[in-house]
């Protein structure tokens, strides 16, 4: 009999048993979820990393960011190095049509609010109206040039080819310049060629082949020479308004810095005519390169640090563009369309000289 007593005890004991054990168990499975919490997303923000586009002055849009994400850019920052500005003509000039919204701004006329008196001469402001920058349109841009040309138009194709709203067309042609007629005659070439695409915006580098000889009517004038210098003015200026006449911007390319010191001295002479001849040209921009591939003293150099990775940027000749060098003045002319056309315009993979 005692026995059995105990037998029937023990039910009740391990019942105890039982429940205490779930009893337990739910405050260790309320404890794990307590402990959950306090690791999760709405207790504690995460930090997001998100890829943008940098933005630029041809870019006005913004890329709107939480305080606790960090944004790494895609492209590269713009050299730190000043370089000299373009030389903008901003003379009354009809933008293009056909979808394009280049725009360079034109000068508003000067009203009798506007004139002051100081030492006893007058003088007469005039205040510029700046374009918003806006979506690039539709727009044709023809590239046209020498070897050098063709550098920029292979890196112009890689920069700006990417843009499905801008049609570029290459015709370039090596060995050729303004003083090459009977290579290769472009004033006549130009007009083929504007009257076949109808270009928004043209874009000129010659140059390489033209410190020469020129001769007019049968009058010889030697390189450098005062006569040369007006007659080549008058070819540059030919070609600028041929294409201006049509209604298309140009932009003409100057030239870079060269490693033949003989060779080097005439093209400072070729891209002073550039210059003046912009001035003279509404609707002409030049764009100086010589001081892009300089180094920090002002001299040529073959290679330089291009997004941090040193690089060749120039070829054997001391001439021409490596492939990286053709990037580097592609990307500043890209960023030039957008600064002086007012437009939206990235370089696909921007490539800079750090200096």
């Amino acid at each position: 009999m005692p026995s059995e007593s105990t037998r029937e005890g023990a039910v009740p004991n391990w019942t105890l048993r039982v429940v205490l054990g779930l009893c337990v168990s739910a405050l260790i499975i309320v404890g794990y979820q307590l402990k959950n919490d306090q690791r999760s997303p709405a207790a504690a923000p995460t930090t997001t990393l998100r890829t943008t586009p940098s933005t630029t002055a041809s870019d006005p849009t913004t890329t709107n960011r939480s305080s606790t994400s960090t944004t790494p850019t895609t492209q590269p920052s713009p050299p730190s190095k000043n370089l000299p500005p373009p030389v903008i003509n901003m003379l009354a000039f009809k933008p293009p049509g056909a979808g394009c919204r280049f725009s360079t701004g034109a000068p508003i006329p000067s009203t009798p609010s506007d004139t002051s008196t100081t030492s006893g001469a007058t003088s007469t402001s005039s205040t510029t109206t700046v374009p918003t920058i806006s979506a690039i349109g539709h727009c044709t841009v023809l590239e046209i040039g020498d070897s050098l040309g063709n550098d920029l138009g292979w890196g112009l194709a890689r920069q700006l080819g990417h843009d499905h709203e801008v049609r570029l067309v290459q015709a370039d042609r090596s060995s050729s310049g303004l003083l090459t007629p009977w290579f290769y005659n472009w004033p006549q070439k130009e007009k083929v060629l504007l009257a076949q695409y109808k270009p928004q915006l043209v874009i000129i580098t010659y140059g390489a082949n033209d410190e020469q000889n020129l001769k007019v009517n049968g009058h010889v004038f030697a390189f450098g020479s005062a006569p040369w210098v007006t007659a080549y003015t008058d070819l540059v200026t030919k070609m600028a308004t041929a294409a201006t006449r049509t209604g298309a911007y140009v932009l003409w390319v100057g030239l870079p810095i060269m490693r033949p010191n003989g060779y080097r001295q005439g093209m400072l002479l070729l891209n002073s005519v550039f210059a003046k001849v912009a001035t003279t040209v509404p609707g002409m921009t030049f764009l100086p390169t010589w001081e892009l591939f300089a180094n920090a003293k002002g001299q040529f150099e073959d290679a330089a640090p291009v997004n941090n990775i040193p690089s060749l940027v120039r070829e054997a000749d001391g001439i021409h563009l490596s492939y990286v060098g053709e990037n580097v003045i592609a990307t500043y002319v890209t960023r030039t369309i957008g600064e002086v056309y007012h437009v939206q315009v990235t370089p696909e993979a921007a490539m800079y000289i750090d200096r």
